[in-house]
């Protein structure tokens, strides 16, 4: 093939690994998105011929949806966590069944967690028992499953620590990783499949982009002269990372901040689920600043943070059998305004923390509702200059300098009394 030619093809299993050889060559590859290219030529009648010339006359023309091609790393890590996710949905059905054999033969039981250690000792006894209420073929169906769930317990671990190992041998993934690591409600699962769901940060030149490709933002309805109408979110994208970024924020949502006070107004509006998912939207865009700034989250808990990476790092260790270093800077804070102010222990210091995010939570709040009373967009800033709708990091460090100092002379007091 020449450097005039173009070759088009749509996405399947192996489309990338065929793009890849096919680009060793000077001619232009395109790879479509099926479902936009759906939209654009639908047709009742369907062949390869058929698609074949679609494909060609799209390409031809310019109009062929294209699909970002993701680069190795980002494939690999997709596999690693697409195979997670299935040891994840195996253990779910598995469990599922067993209360449906408890279910089923009326068995009751007290436990909040069936599969916790009390649980499972009671459900191994069970299936040893014959005047338990439970026939012979389900205790044989139940001795089953405790043993395949064992197996899917184990074959987790193992895809766990091949994910965190993969992550530690990569700088630059790494680096996002513990970066990630330091927002409340962000494991090591759900930030290495936000980092593969993501690829590129480079590719999305704005926060709303990223928020977009997750199908986190609502869909707007406008014909004509007609007021443009905001529906449920698209859900269009890459629905994982959109199931991560909610359960995350489940977790985000408690954690003291701007976010919590988000959380509190649109849940007083429109209820818990809809204000999750503005929180799951808000958490996307702020990984989008994190890992396009290289910067840590600003109202972390600084031992939460840390108690992460060193989880990652111990787990890729036992896979790799080699120390792996934190990739990210310490934490923003901590080391000038805390570990300088005389304060001992990583207790204080996370309280520290807590003390200036609820402040900068209780700014948010006063923020908003000077919006609302004046009708514009109008902001409220702090005596440290700190406004938390356009948070910066030297305005972020003055308030927790502020608060360490006052808890600082606050326990000085009590000491003296």
């Amino acid at each position: 093939m020449s450097e005039f030619d173009t070759v088009a093809l749509e996405v399947t299993t192996n489309s990338n690994a065929i793009t890849r050889l096919l680009q060793q060559s000077p001619a232009q590859i395109l790879t479509s998105n099926p479902i936009r290219t759906k939209m654009i030529a639908s047709a009742k009648i369907k062949t390869d011929k058929i698609d074949a010339r679609v494909l060609a006359e799209l390409a031809r023309a310019g109009y062929l949806p294209l699909v970002w091609l993701p680069d190795l790393d980002t494939e690999s890590l997709r596999h690693l966590f697409c195979d997670r996710r299935s040891l994840v949905d195996r253990r779910t059905e598995l469990k599922n069944t067993v209360h449906s054999i408890l279910h089923r033969n009326l068995i009751e039981y007290q436990f909040e967690d069936l599969f916790g250690a009390a649980g499972r000792k009671w459900l191994e006894a069970l299936c040893e028992a014959s005047d338990q209420g439970c026939d012979q073929l389900d205790r044989l169906r139940l001795r089953a499953i405790l043993i395949e769930l064992d197996r899917l317990e184990s074959h987790l671990r193992e895809v766990e620590g091949a994910i965190a190992a993969f992550i530690a041998e990569r700088p630059k993934l790494r680096a996002q990783l513990d970066h990630l690591l330091s927002i409340h409600g962000v494991s090591m699962v759900v930030g290495a499949g936000l980092l593969a769901a993501i690829g590129d940060i480079k590719r999305f030149s704005k926060a709303k982009q990223l928020a977009s490709y997750f199908g986190l933002v609502p869909s707007t309805y406008q014909s004509g002269d007609t007021q443009a109408r905001h529906g449920k979110i698209t859900k269009t994208g890459r629905s994982d990372a959109r199931w991560l970024a909610v359960e995350a924020a489940e977790h985000l949502r408690k954690a003291p901040g701007p976010l919590r006070a988000l959380y509190t107004r649109v849940s007083a509006k429109r209820g818990h689920n809809v204000a999750v998912v503005a929180v799951a939207r808000k958490l996307t865009e702020l990984a989008w600043h994190l890992l396009t700034k290289d910067e840590d989250f600003l109202y972390q808990k600084p031992r939460l943070t840390q108690d992460k990476r060193s989880a990652v790092r111990k787990l890729a260790r036992r896979r790799t059998g080699r120390k792996i270093p934190s990739a990210a800077a310490p934490a923003l804070g901590s080391k000038a305004a805390l570990y300088g102010s005389g304060l001992q222990g990583r207790k204080v210091k996370d309280q520290i923390s807590k003390l200036a995010a609820e402040q900068a939570e209780a700014i948010y709040q006063a923020v908003i509702e000077h919006r609302q009373a004046d009708g514009n967009s109008s902001t409220l800033t702090s005596n440290s200059g700190f406004d938390p709708t356009r948070p910066l990091s030297t305005d972020w460090q003055k308030v927790l300098e502020i608060v360490a100092e006052k808890h600082l002379h606050a326990l000085k007091s009590e000491q003296s009394s």
